[in-house]
């Protein structure tokens, strides 16, 4: 019998097909992530692109390849719709527009522009912008300093939301304001809130130790309601800044202080009520403002000339032209400014710049006193407080290079709190706005325990010790006896140092030192009061007293060099691509914890809804001591 062969008909190169593979299983987990992760370094991708392109344009062809210019006739203009800056470098990477201005550079340029012909007025358009009390202060002061001038002043806003927007408007000439707008100025409203029992409900303890009474930044975990020393405290600061307010106001606007107050009672007026009030002076439109700012300038509302210039412009033209005189620049006496911003550390972190680190700070502060040429330092404040070895390694290089015969004055903007009053207390002359927050002279510290929160949730912690105190800082355990003990011994050692110190650089005894500090905080005008402070005034007044006492007549006639220095366009670029690298390496920690997950959960439902992974942590936590 013949069998069919099956290769009968089949080619002599015939090959049979591989079996196919079993259709794979959609992960959903695996699709979700790569499309999350490719999502992400687009996104990164594109915001650095931005950046770049941003950076290049506004910081090296405007600057670099322009000779800029201004009109033999204009307004200077000033558009607050981003905040003001104290320092450059504190401007984020990621917003490089050259639109961000420094409250030095609107300062200065009006003062230069009350002296100088060609500018026949000041007018701000108000967008939003979110100022601090300081700030206000500062720019309220240079725009009284220009009036005098006999230049006009406008300020054009639709509305204006809060006290301290109209606290800036009221210094002006001439208060613009929409016809539908509202002057909403409810008066000041400070409150906090308390979570101790929502911590412990979760099972979390606040153990936190404090010198003295006033010193009370973790008080909103450890009790249910304020204390009598926080009200006494928060009362007195509400209090002076809103006499601050109102008597400003009302001399500005040439009314009693009474009939301010009752304004505010009101808490918001429409736009006839406003200018009734005598709040403010013309009710209608920004056409309206350039029209009658056009006629001022130029005799004719309908011009079509260009007569606004703004501050940036008119600071790189200014700065052209001084560059460009023949000045004895090398013959003035130069001086240092640093500035001291944001939270005081002992050591810069991730390859970048804190200008609130004592590596930042030491080293500027002792090469201005290395320096010959450097004939006295200004030290610029704003800082909330921070660590008190931080703190400590500052003061001691303003010390010595007080020792090297450099005079040391300091100007507070918003804050010069705890630890950042600290680092100024040896100074010669202090200056302080009326609103700066200055002070808090005190010490705090501690940490949360989780003890029973874990508990609740049935996670136990086991493992072996070593050391009598090995849990000191661990959120797993209360403090035992001799733990609670040693934190003790570190919070009279801090505060009877930080006394201390203020008591000798304030010329008190320490009786006196103690009785302004126990961590209490005071505004700049209560600071003047109690001696903690030399003097009220903003930048510009600490770096006349210090031209006067170099004997010259004033700021301008010193040589101010800038510290830290302003990074430049491609410093920047650098800063954004370390920021990028980092963002890439937090991705990469992610995924790879991911892969090491993947095992545990390969068998578990997977609900449309995702679900939790259990994760092993365990952290060591070395608490902030000296915050404000």
């Amino acid at each position: 019998m013949r069998l069919h062969s099956p290769y009968r008909h089949r080619s002599l190169f015939y090959k049979p097909a591989a079996p196919r593979p079993p259709k794979k299983k959609w992960r959903v987990r695996y699709v979700i992530w790569n499309a999350l992760k490719r999502t992400c370094m687009l996104i990164g991708a594109l915001v650095l692109l931005s950046a770049t392109i941003s950076i290049i344009l506004s910081g090296m062809f405007l600057k670099d390849h322009t000779t800029p210019s201004v009109p033999d006739r204009f307004v200077l203009h000033l558009q607050l719709d981003e905040m003001l800056l104290e320092h450059p470098n504190t401007l984020s990477p990621y917003a490089m527009q050259s639109r961000h201005m420094t409250i030095s550079d609107v300062v200065d340029a009006l003062d230069r522009a009350a002296a100088d012909p060609r500018v026949k007025g000041f007018v701000t358009s108000y967008r939003g912008a979110p100022l601090n009390l300081s700030h206000i202060q500062e720019l309220r002061m240079a725009v009284l300093r220009f009036r005098t001038s006999g230049k006009f002043t406008y300020i054009y806003s639709p509305s204006y939301d809060s006290v301290g927007q109209y606290y800036l408007a009221s210094a002006y000439e001439r208060v613009w304001m929409q016809p539908l707008g509202v002057l909403s100025m409810p008066g000041l409203d400070a409150k906090v809130p308390f979570a101790k029992e929502a911590l412990e409900r979760i099972g979390v303890e606040a153990q936190i130790f404090a010198r003295q009474e006033y010193k009370n930044l973790f008080e909103s975990a450890t009790s249910q309601s304020m204390s009598e020393e926080s009200r006494e405290m928060l009362g007195g600061l509400v209090d002076d800044l809103a006499g601050q307010i109102i008597g400003d106001i009302a001399l500005s606007r040439g009314m009693e202080q009474s009939q301010v107050r009752g304004l505010v009672d009101r808490g918001l007026l429409l736009g006839d009520e406003a200018y009734e009030a005598g709040l403010i002076d013309d009710l209608d439109y920004s056409d309206a403002v350039n029209r009658s700012i056009l006629e001022k300038v130029t005799g004719n509302p309908e011009s079509r000339a260009s007569v606004f210039v703004g501050i940036n412009r008119y600071n790189r033209a200014r700065a052209h032209e001084r560059a460009s005189e023949r000045v004895a620049g090398l013959t003035r006496p130069r001086v240092a400014l640093i500035y001291a911003v944001g939270g005081i550390v002992q050591y810069n972190q991730g390859g970048r710049e804190s200008m609130g680190s004592a590596e930042t700070l030491v080293s500027a502060i002792r090469s201005a006193a290395d320096d010959p040429q450097v004939r006295a330092i200004v030290l610029r404040v704003d800082s909330p407080g921070g660590s008190p070895a931080a703190a400590e390694s500052i003061r001691r290089a303003v010390e010595l290079a007080r020792e090297k015969g450099k005079k040391i004055v300091v100007s507070m903007g918003e804050s010069a709190a705890s630890g950042g009053y600290w680092i100024i207390a040896d100074a010669d002359r202090i200056f302080a706005l009326p609103g700066t927050l200055t002070g808090s002279i005190g010490v705090t510290g501690g940490k949360f325990v989780l003890e029973e929160m874990w508990n609740k949730l049935g996670i136990a912690w086991d493992g072996v010790e070593w050391g009598e105190n090995a849990t000191l800082w661990s959120f797993n355990s209360p403090y035992s006896e001799s733990e609670t003990e040693r934190m003790n011994a570190l919070m009279d050692s801090v505060y009877d140092a930080f006394v201390g110190r203020v008591a000798a650089g304030r010329n008190m005894d320490l009786e006196a030192a103690d009785r302004v500090a126990r961590g209490r905080v005071w505004t700049g005008a209560q600071a003047f009061k109690v001696g903690l402070v030399d003097e009220l005034g903003g930048l510009t007044d600490a770096l006349d007293y210090v031209a006067q006492e170099l004997g010259v007549a004033s700021r301008r006639d010193l040589a101010v060099t800038l510290m830290p220095r302003p990074k430049t366009a491609l410093e920047r670029i650098v800063a954004l691509l370390e920021m990028q690298a980092s963002m890439g390496r937090m991705i990469e920690v992610q995924a790879t914890l991911f892969e090491m997950l993947r095992p545990l959960t390969k068998n578990l439902p997977q609900p449309s809804t995702g679900g939790d992974y259990p994760v092993e942590a365990k952290a060591h936590h070395l608490p902030r001591i000296e915050r404000p």
